[in-house]
């Protein structure tokens, strides 16, 4: 739920004008379809790919960002568990 909440927190303006959460039904998808580690695994690559396709290069802190969303996608894709996988979020949107 946390890094789900970073996703849609990250370069989103929205931040500063209101409450920013997970939608209900996003939420549900994410209880419902992480019932074991490697549906846990899906989870975190699906919401890193978001988070990465956020990070702007001109950002000073793009490297060390992406750097850290390529460690957590490695580990994800290390744990040999990615090859079923249901997606948790679609074309990019939440």
């Amino acid at each position: 739920m946390a890094i789900g909440t970073l996703a849609m927190c990250y370069n989103n303006i929205e931040v500063f004008r209101g409450v920013v959460k997970m939608r209900r039904g996003l939420t549900a998808k994410v209880i419902d379809r992480t019932n074991t580690m490697a549906d846990v695994y899906g989870a975190f690559y699906d919401f890193s790919c978001m988070l990465k396709s956020k990070v702007d290069i001109n950002d000073p802190n793009a490297k060390k960002t992406l750097s850290r969303l390529e460690t957590i996608q490695k580990t994800c894709k290390d744990s040999g568990t990615l090859t079923k996988r249901y997606f948790i979020i679609c074309n990019g949107r939440f």
